[in-house]
């Protein structure tokens, strides 16, 4: 009869296992750093389930310049300021490196609701948003691991009561462990249910009970690895593939931009006097919002010479300097070129209270980049569902989003463009690219009627505004903001994440 013993794995040879895993994670690692292949590696958890034990073994092999940690906590203040997917968004990887996250936006959802600060009935709402960020990443070819360690409920009061009996680890056990520890059950239901919900194709939750720590350390690599692995071979496969040929995709829906009404040009008088009253409203909404923490993005595209520069001049020149910031977009970085194409725009999310403008913005994806090919039909496509399930976080956040789209026609642009090219002070906003643009008018009507029409939310509206007259214009824009800042402001601010 065989010994029972015989079959357990000794600490030796665990050891040797632990180290043979560790070369070949940190072997992965580098091929995936030369395909380019951006990973997310989540690790949430129980208190006492030794996560960050677990996260250094995992990095003993890595290659240290290709990956970053990125530690979350409730007890942080500032990006509690921000949407909760405000600071992963931050934290993305570029193209090659690894993110870990030490703890990620589960923790941060079940904390709230552990707390008493966030029903029970609100939890599926965050879920959703997260599923969408992950689904968000992977489609851009980010692969993303998923752990979640647990630890038996007597093993964990074991280590808590280990840790307070050494003075120099003490401070590690705080009163609110205790209390997760008491609610124990009810927690583990609440992570069972969160697995369930957000355990998804391409980003699969694996359970790790942590109570044999080489095991569960074992456990860990054999995650790690299948996920890489996985992303070569994908990746391998994708690069072997022949480019497909892009054709244009015609819409075929309402055509929006030809109803349109251009109106007679506003008086000079009747606009400044007008102006000045709306910049004086403007004044006094923006203290409100700032008072009741309330963020708001606005948003100016519009055909080249709309004039977008002078409504966002006459919009902020009664505001406070320090309530807002403009963020001029042009073509990506060579740095933002390594992220998915919203990361640069969530990175100038405004905080509670702050205003941000952008100057052209996410919708170069849907616009510039599909007209020009600098995207594929598939990714623009893609693209609309993206853009609305943004601005449905920041909108659940409570941001007030206002999106302006300034029309003018043809011979107003070409107007423009030649006194631009007239006035050596102006002479410098005209550009070849400009006159290339022009040429595609008709394709870019297309493109800038399928955005509106798809991306036209009750919580992010589209306002068209005739901009033959520049004055009438501002005023229109002015106006809009202040309708919006009214009735944000009426309603009640409880945004808990």
């Amino acid at each position: 009869m065989s010994d029972p013993n015989e079959s357990q794995p000794t600490k030796s040879s665990q050891k040797n296992r632990l180290k043979e895993l560790s070369i070949q994670l940190g072997v992965l690692q580098r091929e995936a750093k030369k395909l380019k292949i951006p990973t997310i590696v989540v690790i949430e958890g129980l208190d006492a389930s030794e996560k960050g034990k677990l996260l250094n073994q995992v990095l003993l092999e890595l290659d240290s310049r290709a990956y970053e940690v990125y530690s979350t906590h409730a007890s942080h203040k500032d990006p509690r300021d921000y949407p909760l997917l405000w600071r992963f968004w931050n934290h993305t990887p570029a193209k090659g490196r690894i993110q870990f996250y030490d703890r990620g936006p589960y923790y941060l959802v079940l904390d709230t609701w552990a707390e008493g600060k966030l029903p029970e009935k609100d939890l599926e709402n965050y879920w959703e948003h997260i599923r969408n960020f992950e689904r968000q990443l992977c489609d851009s070819g980010v692969a993303i691991a998923k752990v979640f360690l647990t630890v038996p409920r007597k093993e964990q009061a074991r280590r808590f009561e280990k840790l307070e009996s050494n003075p120099k680890t003490a401070w590690r056990v705080r009163e609110k462990d205790w209390r997760r520890h008491e609610q124990y059950k009810a927690y583990m239901d609440q992570v069972e249910s969160m697995v369930q919900a957000t355990s998804t194709k391409n980003a699969a939750w694996e359970v790790i009970d942590t109570k044999e720590l080489r095991e569960a350390a074992i456990e860990l690599y054999l995650v790690l690895i299948r996920k890489l692995e996985s992303a070569i071979k994908l990746k391998k496969k994708q690069d072997a593939a022949p480019e497909p040929k892009r054709k244009r995709v015609p819409y075929e829906g309402t055509d929006l931009l030809s109803k349109v009404k251009f109106g007679p040009p506003m008086d000079r008088a009747e606009y400044k006097r007008v102006l000045k009253l709306r910049q004086e409203t403007i004044h006094d909404l923006v203290h409100e919002t700032f008072s009741k923490r309330i963020p708001v993005v606005l948003v100016f595209c519009g055909w080249d010479a709309a004039g977008k520069g002078g409504c966002i001049k006459r919009l902020v020149q009664g505001i406070d300097p320090r309530s807002y910031h403009v963020t001029p977009v042009g073509a990506p970085t060579r740095e933002e070129l390594k992220q998915h194409y919203l990361w640069r725009f969530w990175k100038q999310m405004p905080r509670k209270g702050r205003i941000e403008i952008f100057d052209r913005s996410w919708y170069g994806r849907v616009l510039v980049e599909r007209v020009e090919g600098l995207c594929s039909n598939e990714e623009w496509q893609r693209a609309f569902r993206e853009i609305n399930e943004m601005e449905s976080h920041l909108a659940d956040f409570g941001t007030v989003i206002v999106k302006y789209w300034l029309q003018i026609d043809k011979d107003t642009q070409l107007e423009r463009f030649e006194a631009r090219k007239a006035n050596p002070l102006k002479r410098w906003k005209i550009t070849d690219e400009d006159w290339r643009n022009r040429d595609k008018w008709e394709l870019y009507e297309d493109a800038v009627n399928e955005l509106i029409a798809r991306t036209h939310t009750e919580h992010a509206p589209w306002t068209i505004i005739p901009s033959v007259c520049k004055m009438t214009a501002r005023i229109q824009t002015i106006d809009t903001l202040i309708d919006r800042m009214k009735r944000a402001l009426k309603k009640p601010v409880d945004a808990p994440l």
